[in-house]
Formats: structure tokens, C-alpha cells, sequence
């Protein structure tokens, strides 16, 4: 018999813990790999099976022969007079189990078992945080700054790897070794060591999982996300729609004095953010987008293609009419129209008057 109690229980009771490897699959694992290692001490022309005791906290392994009159074959055969010795009621044709019983390969069996265990709770281990982390993807969690690698950033996410390529990065962020910060989880793979997990803070979906987990009434579906717009590390326009008329979507966002929208703009480093009502009147809507600028009027100049102008502020023409300005393609991203701005006729008007005074 092969003692596991010391060498393969632990092991066992490990992977039991893990819920994804079977008691049955394990001990038949266990029973397998003593088998081999049977055949391989005694010679592949015997038949050897193993079975485990685990009253008594061992494998037994037997040989199996024939019972016959005459043996030919000592490794298949054996015969009757010998046989009755083991097995009193056996008879010509029976197959009887001789009980193995040799120190030598009690200790190669053991160390074998044990060995083939150990790796099937470091696979199941392996494969069980796969699947923990394949389960998370499109997700928001937390974690360290562990290590700068070239243009990569490691997390430490204890379970695996976390890798926050370049190109998930925002531009403008200087992370540190040891800094907490959220990220989303977008890819999954599993290689030689352990399990890799490709995070973002790039990602869209990181900013409406960001506001998921500081604003309850967007997690609780009260406030819905319309859409996102976002040009990463300098601004982002957020449309919010509201399911209870009783409820305010922008004003919830922001919290008393800002103390609900102070938290999401700290994690993004500064990054502006600009909340913004949805409304039908599409007239509203554009001049709504291109929040923080005043917009005295919004014209619809051909409603199918989706043009319009929107008529600011000379001021503000001046300073962003020839320049490719941010907050202008978020605002027609955001609406999916192309929008033209034009200084504001009544101030153009005021701005003459001005000067026939002068």
C-alpha cells in the first residue's frame, strides 16, 4: 500500500477548496499515477490496478492474474492451489488481486503521486484565476502601481499580472511605483508563469465605469449614460438622461459643493468633465455639448445631413474659429452632427453700433 496522507491529502484538500477539480477526478488522478508507476517498476506486461482507501488514508495496488490449472505465464497467471491462499472461494478462470507489497515502490509511487497532484492544483489554480479574471473583463477595479517596464506599467493585482500597455495610457498621467489608482479590465490571457491582464484608464468604458461606482443612482439605473465623448487627459463630455422626472442627472452627478463629481476628477488627474442634460430638442442639445462655452443661438442648416451653426460669443470665436479646438469635435462627436460656429449676429450688430458712436 502507498501511504498519501502526509504526501497527497493537502494537495487533494487543496484543490477541493478551488471548487473546480472534483474529489473523484483527483482521487482517480492519484490511482492513475500509481498504476504508471506500477507498470513502470513491475513491467507493462502486467495488469496493475490501484485503488484508494481513504478510510485508512492509502492506495492499494494489485496485480491481477488468472486462476489456472497450469501456469504458462507467471506476470498474467496464477495457479489454483496458490491462488486459494489469497483468495479461498476463487476457482479456475477467476481473476484474483495480489496485493503489491513493496517498500521500494511504495516510495517512487508516493513521490509520483504527489508530484502529478501538485501540478494539477498549480493548472486548476492557473485556470481558476483565468476564469476569475475573464469573468471581470469590461469591469472597474483597483489596484498598485507596482513596477515601470519600458513603456508598460505593472499592476500588482495579487492573483496575476496586471499590464497597462502605452496605448491604454493617458498621455498626460505620471503614475508612480506604489500610487493607487482604478482601472478596467479589457483582455484576459494566460501564458507560461501565470495569467496577464490588459487594463485601460484610455478606455471610455473606464469613465462610465467610473461614475458607475461614485454615482449610486447611475449604478441603480436612475441616471442613465447616453454617451461618451472624450479626448483623454484633457476633457470629456458625459450626456445624462434621467428615468425619474424627480430626479436631476447633472446636479446628482455633481453632489452638494461637488462632492460626488471631486472624487472622479482627482482619479483622472485634473481631466475636465462636462455633464450634460439629454434633451429631444436638438437646438438644445448642441448648444448643451459645447459646454463651457455661452451659446446665444443654434440654427439648423440642413436637418438630414446634420449641419448646424451655433452662433458664440465673438470673444470666444475669436480665440478658437481657425484652431482645431477639443471641446468643438467632442461636441460633434457627442451629437453626431458637424457644427459650424459663427460670432453671434447680436453682437456683431452691438459691436457696429459701437463704432458709428466712436
Amino acid at each position: 500500500m502507498v501511504e498519501i496522507k502526509s504526501e497527497i491529502l493537502p494537495a487533494l484538500e487543496q484543490i477541493e477548496k478551488l471548487h473546480k477539480v472534483s474529489r473523484e477526478d483527483i482521487i482517480k488522478l492519484i490511482e492513475t499515477s500509481v498504476t504508471n508507476a506500477a507498470l513502470k517498476f513491475f513491467g507493462s506486461e502486467y495488469k496493475i490496478i490501484s485503488e484508494m482507501d481513504l478510510e485508512n488514508v492509502k492506495v492499494n495496488t494489485y496485480i491481477l492474474k488468472k486462476v489456472v490449472e497450469n501456469v504458462k505465464d507467471e506476470k498474467q497467471e496464477i495457479s489454483l492451489q496458490e491462488a486459494l491462499n489469497i483468495e479461498p472461494n476463487c476457482k479456475v478462470g477467476d481473476e484474483i488481486k495480489i496485493l503489491v507489497n513493496n517498500e521500494k515502490f511504495f516510495r517512487i509511487a508516493a513521490q509520483l503521486a504527489k508530484k502529478i497532484v501538485v501540478q494539477k492544483l498549480r493548472e486548476s489554480y492557473k485556470r481558476n484565476v483565468y476564469e476569475e479574471y475573464c469573468s471581470k473583463i469590461g469591469e472597474l477595479i483597483s489596484s498598485s502601481v507596482y513596477m515601470i517596464k519600458g513603456k508598460d506599467i505593472i499592476l500588482d493585482l495579487d492573483k496575476a499580472e496586471g499590464i497597462l500597455p502605452y496605448r491604454e495610457q493617458v498621455y498626460k498621467e505620471k503614475l508612480k511605483p506604489g500610487q493607487q489608482i482604478k482601472v478596467l479590465i479589457k483582455e484576459v490571457h494566460q501564458k507560461k508563469k501565470g495569467v496577464a491582464v490588459i487594463v485601460s484608464r484610455f478606455d471610455k468604458n473606464f469613465i462610465k465605469k467610473l461614475f458607475e461606482s461614485e454615482i449610486p443612482e447611475i449604478k441603480d439605473k436612475i441616471i442613465e449614460i447616453v454617451n461618451i465623448s472624450r479626448a483623454p487627459g484633457y476633457r470629456t463630455k458625459i450626456v445624462l438622461k434621467s428615468n425619474n422626472p424627480k430626479v436631476d442627472p447633472v446636479g446628482s452627478c455633481v453632489g452638494i459643493r461637488g462632492t460626488r463629481i471631486k472624487p472622479i476628477i482627482n482619479e483622472l488627474q485634473g481631466e475636465r468633465i462636462d455633464l450634460i442634460p439629454y434633451t429631444d430638442n436638438i437646438e438644445k442639445f448642441i448648444a448643451f455639448s459645447l459646454s463651457p462655452w455661452k451659446v446665444d443661438k443654434v440654427e439648423i442648416v440642413d436637418a438630414e445631413k446634420k449641419i448646424a451653426k451655433a452662433y458664440i460669443p465673438q470673444k470666444i470665436y475669436d480665440a478658437v474659429a481657425d484652431k482645431t479646438n477639443i471641446n468643438l469635435n467632442l461636441a460633434k462627436e457627442i451629437t453626431g452632427w458637424e457644427i459650424k460656429l459663427e460670432p453671434s449676429k447680436e453682437q456683431q450688430s452691438d459691436d457696429k453700433k459701437d463704432e458709428k458712436q466712436e
